[in-house]
């Protein structure tokens, strides 16, 4: 065999063996997906939107801990013309506890001038009347009160809204995890067809040169051009086909600033790696993984809590409320003898609700949101039951297939090699060579393209799991 001809032979060889070389040089680190991952976990604005709905349910618990605030209550009554000219102050301090509804105040109280006999209790010493009494619920609001269970469940909520951020993020991995495997396999496709071309181009100029010295007839150089436009073609194409995914990339990589960075071609892997056994779990395994880890499962435990509460709170308002108060008020300064001893008052309110009503629709509003909570719920897992019986099989069978497109490149590439030798002994034509070349390469894309499932169905288990992290755990064997 020529030189020319075992050079040829050798590029061939390359090609269909996947490891031409590169047309651009290395100068970056590889993307890996772990970087693509935590990009989106610290840049994306869908994770920004999310941490705002956090914020605000972290806002909406600040304002339900309000209820509990201190408050201040104070009036002034100033009358200078009258048969009764008088003023009088009255301010309180208010503190409601969470302690079985519990109500504690202070106040003080002055009243001066001249009072009729039916508002004597207007009247205090010179000094004033201080007080401080307890409100303690003894039926209605003890063990549950409107406050109390606004900041149960607006805590819950703020629960809801982290499982909701995680959710998010799951599938904004998972797409943005699509998009790196679709870049990586591009990058290869983009190198099998630039190896093909540049195949074409040698092979033109010596074809040319062998015409010339009548070496083979005109018609095999004319294949070849035909074989070198296609190849050009398939290798816009790809290259095409590689700025594609690179942009839909740049959605999920993005910079400190947030903006979506294109990733370069010189930071491509070198492939696509290939199956291994580290996801052969048992189903049992990755079931109890999912349905203890997926987000929406937990939101929806959450949400039958905050249904739970509304239920309890309305079942408590169709009791009767029955309230002590407690108090004690000293007058001070000078005025009459019969305002100056010590007092001690206590005071039972009784509110009796004939019918209810309102409480009771409440009720049943509330039973039936807890109804159809459980409803959703057991549809949620029966779906992530499903999703990740369904995950796994696919990924099973792209294991498979991976293993038998890799056979089928093997053999297409010894056939490639075959009837290249053969054309170089003058037994077949330049046709049959680049139909052999062809073949190859449409084997080596299809392997790519098992690779892309293989890779896609880990991500999908792994988001159907909830554990789609750089890094992420995976159960045990079984």
């Amino acid at each position: 065999m020529s030189p020319r001809h075992g050079h040829s032979a050798l590029l061939v060889l390359l090609v269909v063996m996947g490891t031409a070389p590169r047309a651009q040089a290395r100068d970056e680190a590889p993307l890996t997906l772990e970087e693509v991952l935590d990009s989106v976990r610290q840049q994306h604005p869908g994770m920004e939107a999310a941490r705002q709905g956090v914020a605000t349910a972290e806002a909406e618990l600040l304002s339900a801990q309000g209820g509990f605030d201190t408050l201040l209550k104070a009036k002034g009554v100033y009358v200078p013309f009258s048969y009764y000219p008088h003023e009088r102050l009255d301010a309180v301090v208010e503190q409601p506890t969470p302690l079985g509804g519990t109500r504690l105040f202070a106040g003080y109280r002055l009243g001066q001038g001249k009072f009729p006999t039916y508002y004597g209790e207007y009247e205090t010493l010179s000094g004033g009347e201080l007080r401080a009494g307890v409100e303690i619920p003894l039926w209605r609001n003890r063990s549950i009160d409107k406050r109390r269970a606004d900041i149960s469940k607006a805590r819950l909520r703020l629960d809801i809204a982290g499982f909701t951020l995680v959710g998010e993020q799951l599938e904004l991995q998972r797409e943005a995890a699509y998009h790196y495997w679709d870049w990586v396999a591009a990058g290869r496709q983009l190198a099998i067809a630039e190896a093909q071309y540049a195949l074409a181009v040698t092979r033109h100029e010596q074809l040319a040169r062998r015409v010339a010295q009548g070496d083979i007839p005109q018609i095999e150089h004319t294949e070849n051009e035909r074989a070198l436009l296609e190849r050009e073609a398939d290798r816009v194409a790809a290259r095409r086909k590689l700025e594609q995914t690179a942009l839909k990339l740049s959605l999920s990589l993005r910079d400190g600033e947030g903006r979506p960075v294109r990733a370069s071609d010189s930071r491509l892997p070198e492939g696509l790696p290939l199956p291994d056994d580290t996801f052969q779990a048992e189903l049992d395994a990755w079931l109890e993984k999912a349905l203890r880890q997926r987000p929406e499962l937990r939101e929806l435990a959450l949400q039958r809590d905050v249904v739970q509460l509304d239920a309890e709170l309305a079942r408590n308002q169709t009791a009767p409320a029955v309230d002590l108060g407690i108090s004690v008020l000293r007058d001070l300064g000078r005025g009459p003898e019969s305002l100056r001893p010590t007092e001690l008052q206590a005071s039972l309110v009784l509110d009796i609700p004939l019918q209810a009503r309102g409480a009771r629709g409440q009720v049943q509003a509330a039973e039936a949101k807890r109804a159809a909570v459980d409803a959703k719920a057991r549809l949620t897992r029966d779906k992530v039951v499903t999703e990740v019986r369904d995950t796994l099989s696919a990924l099973k069978a792209a294991h498979e297939r991976v293993g038998l497109a890799r056979s089928a490149a093997d053999v297409a590439r010894r056939l490639a090699q075959a009837e290249l030798a053969r054309f170089e002994h003058g037994a077949t034509s330049l046709l049959f060579v680049n139909l052999r070349e062809q073949t190859a390469a449409d084997a080596e894309l299809k392997e790519i393209k098992a690779l892309v499932d293989y890779h896609r169905a880990v991500v999908d288990l792994l988001a159907a799991a909830a554990a789609l992290e750089p890094g992420p755990s995976r159960p045990e064997q079984g």
